[in-house]
């Protein structure tokens, strides 16, 4: 089933999504659940409490952002790594759409042929260890081909026995489940019949073994009887039980390898991390090796020993002239051709540790990034959208000014004159005076700052639809602190000096606009929300309550029910378990948390050692700004489990 490709940054903080109406969901084991979309080819394995999660919290159209608060004020959130990429995992695998899917569900595929699993798997595992057996014993008898219509037959023989393989399994599958992807896979070295084997997991692993047994026994039977009453046709076919045998790709032994593991290989894992590890080829590598450790063991680890020892040995054997050819150069080449070798490996080597220094840089790179958070919508986006309406409602779009009434807004955008503005024109000027107060309505600006000791300037932020800007100058009657630039055409409302004072801080109050506007400078210098736009920090801002605390007072007392999040603006506190101190915080660092997140009392009291002042956020408004973004989550997660010394959220 084809699915949108959602960036995983929209795809965790914005789009609506439900479970898809289309879902299969088999429980072959009591501690395991299968979920796949009608006509999608992956599958997810994942506990009950996953699937619950997935069918009772998406059953109706909600953002992730929702659901996770859902779950953390009813206490039934897991993990929030494990929430993430069940989410992602969903969403990649089509069982969590956007859009309901369109038309009726496809039709399964009616097979005609219908197998028991316990006899026929029974049977067929017996069948491919005599062919093996056989196999080996056939050694002497191994040669290669005696001519092109030798190597012509053997390979038609291996097409055949590898499609009836196929064909045979399906009819196992068909009494568990859905035969599904029937058709003529031919571009590889052996075209043959093939369905969507692994299709047997939904049946659970005594299907899984008897689906794997039956693809690989009728070719490995017939590569044993070849192999003693025609040995010429023995290549090819032998070729062909290496490809069903390898312990790579869709492979038979792939897939009988992977039914003897212990327990169920979910598919949510805790090395998940989200979208830079598409580009992260150093962890996509390590987290390749651990799945396939974690997936196979030890007995894959020996079957490939064994594969490739068979892979020498039919070398070898079967093609005798090129292995001779081979050994004879390696023994007898002359010096020079030595020299050449012996620089080839060099030049391997030293590609190699190139590739290694590059992965590894890539990936420091983008586990920078990946900490980072989000930046909300950029002002640079070209798809950003203008404000538009009357000039009213244009002004309720300006977070400055959603305290103003309706009323108030008419008579401030009446004072306003529209400004158009070219490309590379200047707005503003550094220190220069500031008499004018400016909304960006659509465009863009950049914003420079002169470099201290240096004629030029650097760029600094930028500018958007809904973003101010002359508002520092005309409260604190200060020159202007940075010059902005348009770097496309735009459009700007100008409001004077006195029309600001009069319609603005006469209504909104000085000291109140002053005080929202040094909370959002504030907001910006912390780690979890440095790089959002201006716009998105005076929002926050207006939620937040100041708060002043005196030396030795609690905010919050360990044992007692704690409503607020915490952010010190000043001062310094210091967190407590009875006499013992846990910790000093100061300016930047936050407290509260672990508490709002697990819906229990405080687990240690918290008193200021000085007169200090804090920024609060009741719960609610705390679990939005938390879910928000799936960085802020995780950071903050993982700093409440160190404060904490144990996990805040735990797996069901």
């Amino acid at each position: 089933m084809a699915t949108g490709v959602t960036p995983q940054a929209q795809l965790l903080s914005s789009t609506k999504l439900r479970i898809t109406a289309w879902l299969v969901r088999g429980r072959p084991e009591p501690e395991a659940v299968i979920l796949r979309a009608v006509a999608g080819d992956r599958r997810l394995v994942v506990t009950p409490a996953q699937a619950d999660l997935l069918t009772g919290e998406f059953a109706e159209l909600r953002s992730v952002p929702e659901v996770l608060i859902r779950t953390i004020a009813e206490g039934r959130c897991p993990p929030l790594r494990e929430f993430y990429e069940l989410v992602v995992q969903a969403h990649a695998a089509g069982i969590l759409v956007a859009e309901p899917p369109k038309g009726d569900p496809p039709r399964a595929l009616r097979w005609w042929l219908r197998l028991p699993v316990s006899p026929t798997g029974g049977l067929a595992g017996l069948l491919a260890l005599a062919g093996l057996a056989a196999i080996a014993l056939s050694l002497p008898q191994w040669r290669g081909p005696g001519d092109w219509l030798d190597v012509i037959l053997g390979w038609l023989i291996a097409c055949a026995l590898l499609s009836a393989g196929e064909a045979l399994g399906a009819g196992v599958i068909a009494s568990c489940g859905d035969v599904r992807n029937a058709r003529l896979h031919w571009r590889t070295r052996f075209p043959h019949f093939r369905i969507d084997a692994f299709e047997a997991i939904m049946g659970g692993r005594a299907c899984e073994r008897a689906v794997a047994a039956l693809r690989a026994a009728p070719l490995l039977v017939g590569t044993a009887i070849v192999g003693w009453k025609h040995p010429g046709w023995f290549p090819a076919l032998c070729g062909a039980a290496l490809f069903v045998l390898s312990p790579f790709g869709p492979s038979a032994a792939r897939q009988w390898l992977a039914s003897r593991r212990q327990a169920p290989q979910y598919s949510v894992r805790v090395d998940f991390m989200f979208e830079p590890v598409r580009g992260d080829h150093w962890v996509r590598w390590s987290a390749r090796w651990r799945a396939s450790v974690a997936e196979f063991g030890w007995l894959g680890v020996e079957w490939t020993v064994v594969w490739a020892a068979w892979l020498v040995v039919a070398f070898v054997r079967c093609l005798p002239n090129t292995a001779a050819t081979v050994g004879a150069w390696v023994r007898g080449a002359p010096r020079p051709v030595h020299l050449g070798a012996e620089l080839l490996l060099v030049f391997a080597l030293g590609l190699g540790l190139i590739v290694w220094a590059w992965a590894a840089i890539r990936h420091w790179r983008l586990v920078r990034a990946w900490s980072r958070p989000m930046r909300g919508v950029d002002a640079r986006d070209p798809n950003r959208p203008g404000l538009t309406g009357e000039r009213a409602d244009l002004l309720a779009q300006v977070p400055l000014f959603q305290g103003l009434d309706r009323d108030s807004r008419v008579a401030l955008g009446e004072a306003m004159t529209l400004v158009e503005c070219g490309r590379h024109e200047e707005v503003t000027r550094e220190d220069e005076p500031g008499d004018d107060f400016f909304v960006v309505v659509d465009g863009e600006l950049a914003v420079q700052k002169r470099l201290p000791g240096k004629r030029r300037s650097a760029t600094i932020g930028w500018l958007g639809p809904g973003d101010c800007l002359g508002e520092i100058a005309l409260l604190e009657h200060t020159a202007r602190t940075a010059t902005t630039v348009a770097t496309r055409r735009a459009r700007l409302l100008r409001l004077k000096r006195a029309d600001f004072e009069r319609l603005v801080v006469g209504r909104l109050g000085a000291a109140s606009i002053q005080e929202l506007l040094q909370n959002a400078r504030f907001l910006g210098r912390l780690t979890f929300t440095a790089g959002w736009p201006f716009a998105e920090l005076v929002k926050f801002a207006r939620r937040c309550r100041t708060l002043r605390f005196d030396a030795d007072v609690a905010p919050i007392v360990q044992g007692t029910p704690n409503q607020w999040f915490y952010l010190i603006f000043d001062g310094a506190f210091e967190a407590r378990d009875g006499r013992r101190v846990l910790r000093r915080m100061g300016p930047g660092d936050y407290f509260g948390e672990i508490s709002l997140l697990e819906g229990w009392p405080a687990t240690a009291t918290v008193v200021a050692l000085e007169e200090s002042r804090c920024l609060a956020l009741a719960r609610r408004d705390f679990l939005e700004l938390f879910a928000r973004d799936f960085r802020i989550a995780l950071r903050m997660e993982a700093v409440a489990e160190q404060r904490l010394g144990s996990k805040v959220f735990v797996a069901r």
